[in-house]
């Protein structure tokens, strides 16, 4: 019973330890379907918009990986080109988003950025 218990707590520890790993290694693919995720979630997306905003994040979580692995390590280098994408993302989130979720978003952005020198 105790080696039962052990190895269950393990498995729960080990688990623990790849789920706190910020970001990993996803695929362009999976941050796409994350993002769209929590974008359904906190900004009420409708059925309607779940698709187009999937393939919106799908083209910039891809251009993303891209330059992330053309720095090479020094994010310094591609912090314009970054930025240049997220302005693009914005423009294609507004042909899709009504003004209050486009607003709600913003300011979920702004909260990242905020949080992010923070550890959360």
């Amino acid at each position: 019973m105790k080696k039962v218990f052990f190895a269950i707590i393990c498995v729960f520890a080990i688990s623990l330890a790849v789920s706190a790993q910020p970001g990993g290694q996803r695929t362009p693919e999976e941050s796409a379907k994350r993002m769209t995720e929590r974008m359904k979630t906190e900004l009420s997306l409708t059925d309607q918009q779940v698709a187009p905003i999937d393939s919106i994040n799908l083209v910039f979580a891809k251009a993303q990986t891209q330059l992330r692995e053309k720095a090479n390590g020094d994010f310094a280098s591609i912090r314009e080109d970054m930025q240049k994408l997220n302005a693009l993302r914005l423009e294609a989130y507004e042909k899709v988003l009504t003004d209050e979720q486009l607003q709600a978003y913003k300011k979920l952005m702004e909260e990242r950025m905020r949080n992010r020198g923070q550890g959360q």
